[in-house]
């Protein structure tokens, strides 16, 4: 754990931030713009850049774990609120008896933290995502978990969606 610690003290303050097809950065989701401009960089310019969005930060993350032989899980998590999908992703791990829930992206709950199951996990953004879409009332059962691997040749945001959409359902 301490070497997983000292991982996360270097990228902590990665700010959350996009790059558009120019390389601009952006610092705030604004809908089309987004859909529409958005180019995903690479794991080895993140932390040149120092900024990036939870699916590149998760990339991040899956290398160093890929590469340390540490089991872990990255998960897309989507919600359908008002005909507007809200998603973002993370990675969770499991060194021995506990999962642990580790975020470089989402600002409020940056950090490592541990729970019991992966279900605890997956509770937890459940009754907090508001948190993240910014309204206090939503579905519960409109928020949708999927598993899925390490995206190829991927840098836009819908071929993204589709992918994790298309991913592995975890049935929670």
């Amino acid at each position: 754990m301490k070497d997983i610690k000292r991982f996360y003290k270097d990228i902590k303050n990665i700010k959350y931030g996009w790059h558009d097809k120019d390389g601009k950065v952006h610092t705030k989701i604004s809908g089309n713009n987004f859909i529409k401009e958005f180019r995903m960089q690479k794991v080895k310019n993140i932390k040149k850049s120092n900024y990036a969005i939870c699916w590149e930060m998760c990339e991040l993350e899956r290398n160093y774990f890929k590469k340390r032989k540490i089991k872990h899980k990255v998960i897309f998590v989507l919600s359908r609120e008002d005909n507007k999908y809200y998603c973002h992703t993370f990675l969770v791990f499991k060194p021995h008896k506990h999962y642990y829930y580790f975020e470089g992206s989402w600002d409020k709950y940056k950090g490592i933290h541990k729970y019991n199951s992966l279900e605890e996990i997956l509770e937890f953004f459940k009754n907090n995502f508001s948190d993240f879409i910014g309204k206090k009332k939503y579905d519960k059962n409109k928020i949708y978990f999927y598993e899925y691997k390490k995206p190829r040749f991927i840098k836009k945001c819908n071929p993204f969606y589709f992918f994790c959409m298309h991913s592995k359902k975890i049935n929670y």
